[in-house]
């Protein structure tokens, strides 16, 4: 939702029933709600503000509830024990993964602060089960600088009377190495701007690196930034930025997760 929209209620949100991503939307199969859940163990799950995988059950949403999360490790998004997820993305194309949001203030996609006002969620956790692993992050973007293709963010799901499913961003690499993406601000069709983000081949190569890098794009919010790759036993690839607050972020500075999947 863009900045000009007013801000909406949670039950505003929670009427509307409609669940989108970043720019407009989460995905899920369509078909009858069961009633009791089905669950499902993503060992191998990158979540934000955590330094190691975790592994995390999902349990779908039923007829009587919510899907949920449960995990063993607190991190700054997800406390011990179960929680319940506001929004999600799956990928039918992509088993065995999705992006799942809590409730929030999901007001910024990536490092772009003041998007997407009013939206009521954050990007929590990309769910990866063992069939994923991680690979050389290098190596992988170096091929995806060569192919030249574009790439579709899903980040900072959130819940809005509006929009049909969509990505939150959308980035292309650079011959030389960086690449630009437009962050989305709004729901295609209705209230709509990109925001384009210009970034070099050197800061790619840090976010590439097991430091990755410290960006200052917005001032309150310091960042460490992570680009790491992942691949299936079928030959997907995705990529999984990922930002923590810097050392000496303000208390209220929030990280996110976001999954990157091969897109037009």
């Amino acid at each position: 939702m863009s900045a000009g929209r007013t801000r909406l209620g949670w039950a505003v949100a929670v009427a509307g029933l409609l669940a989108s991503c970043g720019g407009g939307g989460s995905s899920s199969p369509a078909g009858t709600t069961p009633t009791t859940p089905d669950t499902t163990t993503y060992a191998n799950s990158i979540v934000v503000g955590a330094t190691a995988p975790q592994s995390i059950m999902y349990a779908a949403a039923t007829a009587a509830s919510q899907a949920t999360v449960t995990n063993t490790v607190a991190s700054p998004l997800l406390p011990l024990g179960t929680t319940p997820v506001l929004a999600e993305h799956v990928d039918a194309s992509l088993p065995g993964l999705r992006v799942v949001c809590v409730s929030g203030h999901g007001e910024t996609t990536n490092v772009v602060p003041d998007v997407n006002l009013g939206v009521i969620a954050e990007s929590a956790a990309v769910l990866f089960d063992t069939g994923w692993h991680s690979v050389d992050a290098m190596g992988t973007w170096s091929t995806a600088v060569a192919s030249g293709g574009a790439w579709l963010g899903w980040e900072n799901c959130g819940v809005k009377p509006e929009g049909a499913p969509s990505p939150s961003s959308r980035l292309v690499p650079t011959a030389a190495g960086g690449y630009t993406e437009d962050v989305y601000d709004g729901n295609p069709g209705t209230t709509f701007q990109a925001i384009r983000r210009n970034v070099t081949p050197i800061e790619v190569a840090a976010m590439l690196s097991s430091g990755g890098l410290l960006t200052l794009d917005d001032p309150l919010r310091p960042l460490q930034l992570l680009l790491r790759a992942y691949a299936d036993a079928t030959g997907h690839v995705v990529f999984v930025q990922s930002g923590t607050p810097a050392s000496g972020a303000p208390a209220s500075a929030r990280g996110f997760v976001a999954l990157y999947v091969p897109g037009p």
